[in-house]
């Protein structure tokens, strides 16, 4: 299954460095189709999310505004070839709901989660909700997932085959709960931590699941954690993977198909440092390495790990308080990181994923800083040994933001992002051909 975010995401050990490579990119085409509005073009909607299964079919949810007081999730879809259908309203369409989440899965299975409120006029009676893609390409009716009440964040990941796992916050505690593939029931819900803030999930093909998440430990420093759970399985005990007098935050998951997980987090020191941990499937976890440049601020690291274990990881490097530049840097299975490499000099939040042949893709969102210029999506593709090519315009419009990407075995991409004009705000969306 893809995910937004991607469900295959690594990071392991690396070496600490101190420098950054800057490489000169060689041409490259791009076979991004023309954007497409696919929330309401006079709306207010955002907080857009993407999926893409195995024929190369996208969804994109989205949160959009029914009336000046509900938000609604709504969906879209775009085979190859053709155009994005109309939307779908997947909420009640008289309850607020928001933070939507998407996976797909390599045959056509398409979850979407969300939270959302569980009476007209709430008080803390938010829930998470779910609805399926149906076998004849319409949606399911939402179902419950969780009790009603404090909860936040949903965050969603999926496998190939189809099943999914969707965690949130609620009342402090972090939880769980799993829908099989064919099933059109969610399992109990299960507790993973007592407590945590900035979770994440992922789940490899055998049903194995990690999470990660960050939690305040007695001094008041906030400590990276992960923990496992076998295939429809309670969690284990968590591990504390972060040092005990820094800050750790923004904390990445991934799993390959052979259940090794990686963890990436933020070390807040001097300088923000993107470190890694990593564990096979019956060992323990690594200690921390540091993967990015130590002499620049290192934010919003994404992580993408194909099947066999290949993976490629960016992040943001902050230059000052309004510039920010984009880096990565890539690992074969059982080799070591690679120095990170600077893939644009203007560029921010970037996203990642590699597909089954190894090709890496990467999009990230470039800020204008000129009153007259178009923002600009943009993308570069690395080959397995070979070297990143591009940047690729994916799209150049005003006021563009937060970009999400998806990809699938085959390379096929599709990302989608806010763009707002006057009192407008609409999702707009590309996909590769």
């Amino acid at each position: 299954m893809t995910r937004t975010r991607i469900a295959r995401r690594l990071a392991v050990v690396a070496a600490a460095v101190t420098t950054t490579t800057v490489i000169a990119w060689p041409a490259h085409a791009a076979s991004w189709t023309p954007a497409a509005t696919v929330s309401a073009p006079e709306g207010v909607a955002g907080q857009q999310q993407v999926a893409i299964d195995g024929s190369g079919t996208a969804t994109v949810v989205w949160a959009e505004r029914r009336t000046n007081d509900v938000d609604v999730i709504k969906a879209a879809r775009r085979s190859p070839g053709g155009s994005w259908s109309s939307a779908v309203t997947l909420s009640n369409s008289e309850r607020h709901a928001a933070e939507p989440q998407v996976v797909a899965s390599d045959n056509g299975a398409v979850v979407a989660a969300w939270v959302e409120d569980a009476a007209a006029s709430p008080t803390d009676s938010r829930r998470i909700m779910a609805a399926t893609l149906g076998a004849g390409g319409s949606w399911n009716a939402a179902k419950a997932v969780s009790a009603a009440g404090g909860v936040s964040r949903p965050r969603l990941a999926g496998n190939a085959g189809g099943d999914a796992i969707v965690m949130w916050h609620q009342r402090n505690g972090l939880r769980t709960s799993r829908l099989n593939a064919g099933d059109t029931t969610w399992a109990t819900p299960q507790a993973v931590s007592a407590s945590g803030r900035q979770h994440d999930i992922a789940m490899a093909t055998t049903g194995v699941a990690y999470a990660t998440w960050k939690d305040a430990d007695g001094e008041g420093i906030d400590r990276v954690k992960a923990a496992r759970a076998t295939p429809n399985g309670s969690w284990e005990s968590a591990a504390t993977l972060s040092r005990s007098d820094r800050h750790g935050e923004e904390p990445a998951v991934a799993v390959d198909d052979n259940g090794n997980a990686q963890v990436l987090w933020v070390l807040r020191s001097s300088r923000r440092v993107v470190q890694a941990a990593q564990r096979t499937g019956t060992g323990s976890w690594t200690a921390a390495q540091s993967l990015s440049d130590l002499a620049r601020n290192a934010v919003k690291p994404e992580v993408a790990l194909d099947a066999e274990g290949n993976a490629v990881a960016v992040w943001q490097i902050n230059l000052d308080s309004t510039a920010s530049a984009v880096a990565a840097a890539t690992r074969t299975t059982g080799g070591t990181w690679s120095a990170p490499q600077e893939l644009t000099a203007a560029g921010a939040s970037p996203q990642v994923g590699i597909d089954d042949e190894r090709n890496a893709h990467v999009v990230w969102l470039v800020n204008a800083r000129s009153g007259s210029a178009d923002d600009r999506v943009e993308a570069m593709v690395r080959p397995p040994a070979g070297v990143w090519s591009g940047p690729d315009t994916v799209a150049a419009e005003s006021h563009m933001w937060s970009v999400a990407l998806a990809v699938n075995g085959d390379g096929q991409a599709a990302a989608a992002w806010r763009q707002t004009e006057s009192d407008f705000s609409r999702v707009r969306a590309s996909a590769t051909e």
